[in-house]
């Protein structure tokens, strides 16, 4: 993408079944990479006998306009692969988080491309391009993202390595909201569901603790935890000890919206 098209990128995970690319560049360079990636994709999966891409198999430009989204987004990214219960953050090799506030991704190395054939990048990379001298290409993970990637605009967002991960684990609203923009299913633990709730409960009723709730407010906090991050009926019946079918009912309400939704 950054060779063939004016983008630079700052950020990426490639997931089983999809890619987020966080890249600055024109709308119509930003859509001949994405192009790009298809035909490459297409290409693999043929020659590895693999199934195709889907034939609606399409893409979501979403603009960032500030330094805030910026940082959003990027988190999102970081966060795929965590969310999805593949490895703990920075561990995930197939991306560009594992290089960012973590010593050991600065310990994979490769060959740069100034000290390989011609012929070996072809067998590792299947493209017949030509690579600037300094890229470096590993075995078994291809192009690292260290030739590519910028990393220093990303790493002067977050002042020190616990903000990051803090922000990475714990930034739930943003995190969801931009996963609503998406359309990507996004499932909260019981471990996460439970530390929401609680916030949300020292926010609304500061001072209550959630056995002394009144009926009626717990039904305020469920709308606004199941309107605001997407909690279940039965998460919401079982953190808060309602019957599940009654949840339901006053979530359906069109007064419980008018009166509860935040």
């Amino acid at each position: 993408m950054t060779l063939k098209w004016e983008v630079a990128i700052y950020g990426y995970v490639l997931m089983p079944n999809h890619i987020h690319v966080l890249l600055s560049g024109t709308g119509n360079d930003c859509v001949n990479a994405f192009g790009l990636f298809v035909r490459r994709c297409t290409w693999w999966l043929k020659n590895s006998n693999c199934p195709p891409l889907p034939k609606n198999y399409g893409f979501k430009l979403i603009p960032i306009d500030s330094m805030e989204s910026l940082r959003s987004h990027f988190l999102y990214l970081a966060r795929n692969p965590y969310e999805k219960g593949l490895c703990v953050p920075g561990g995930y090799c197939w991306g560009s988080d594992y290089m960012f506030f973590n010593p050991l991704g600065h310990k994979i190395h490769g060959t740069k491309v100034g000290e390989l054939s011609q012929r070996a990048i072809r067998r590792i990379t299947a493209c017949k391009d030509h690579f600037p001298a300094d890229w470096k290409i590993h075995p078994e993970l291809g192009i690292l993202p260290g030739s590519f990637v910028n990393t220093e605009k990303i790493k002067s967002l977050f002042p020190t390595p616990k903000a990051y991960l803090t922000r990475l684990v714990k930034d739930y609203e943003r995190l969801l909201h931009i996963s609503s923009k998406l359309a990507e299913e996004w499932t909260l633990s019981d471990e996460e569901a439970e530390e929401i709730l609680y916030a949300q409960l020292r926010k609304m009723y500061p001072g209550k603790t959630l056995r002394l709730l009144e009926v009626k407010e717990k039904y305020q906090l469920a709308a606004l935890l199941s309107n605001d991050y997407g909690f279940d009926t039965n998460q919401l019946s079982r953190f808060l000890h309602l019957n599940e079918y009654t949840i339901l009912q006053a979530l359906r309400a069109k007064e419980s919206w008018g009166v509860y939704h935040r």
